[in-house]
This record gives structure tokens, C-alpha cells and sequence, in this order.
């Protein structure tokens, strides 16, 4: 799935005030850290994770492993370390993004 024009410039507004809830270290990408993206990208639909400069995973990487992990989770955008993932929530109590997507 891949979110393109109006759609991608509201997600990354929404997504410049914030800081990030994850951080990638010198472990690099586990199935810990997986599951731990799962829940917070469930409750928050759009997330942004930082890559420490102490990890050997580059952003691609990342993506790769999201998309193996779960094809819903789509990258927004990445500048540098910094990285913005969203996925649509699947209970409706936690859909705050996806409401205003409908409406672009």
C-alpha cells in the first residue's frame, strides 16, 4: 500500500511536532522490537522511530522487515535517522488518522 499526494503531505504535517516513540540501537531490528511497533502503530496509527547512530540497520532495512512483518505498515516519509510509519487501526476507538484520510 503506498499513500501518495494530499494524503502524504497531512501525514507528514501531523507527523513534524512529534517525536519519536522508538528507537532502533546497536541490537537492530528484533522480534521484540516488532511486536513492540505492532502495539504502538495499532494505538497511534502514525508513529516516527529514530534509528541511534550506534545501529548498523540503515532505513531500508527497516522497511524491508516491516513489509515482511507486516504489509500493512506503510513508510511515510525518512529524513536521515528519523522515520515515519503509519497503519490504519483496526479498532475504531483508535482511529484518529484514518478518519481525516477519508475525508481528502
Amino acid at each position: 500500500m503506498i499513500i501518495k499526494g494530499k494524503k502524504n503531505r497531512y501525514l507528514r504535517s501531523q507527523a513534524a511536532t512529534m517525536k519519536p516513540v522508538l528507537q532502533i540501537g546497536r541490537e537492530g531490528i528484533t522480534e521484540n522490537l516488532l511486536n513492540q511497533l505492532e502495539i504502538l502503530i495499532e494505538k497511534n496509527e502514525l508513529i516516527k522511530i529514530s534509528l541511534l547512530q550506534n545501529t548498523a540497520v540503515e532505513p531500508q532495512d527497516v522497511i524491508d522487515a516491516l513489509n515482511e512483518f507486516d504489509e500493512q505498515i506503510v513508510p511515510i516519509q525518512t529524513i536521515g535517522s528519523k522515520m515515519v510509519l503509519y497503519k490504519k487501526a483496526s479498532k475504531i476507538k483508535n482511529r484518529k488518522y484514518s478518519i481525516e484520510l477519508e475525508n481528502i
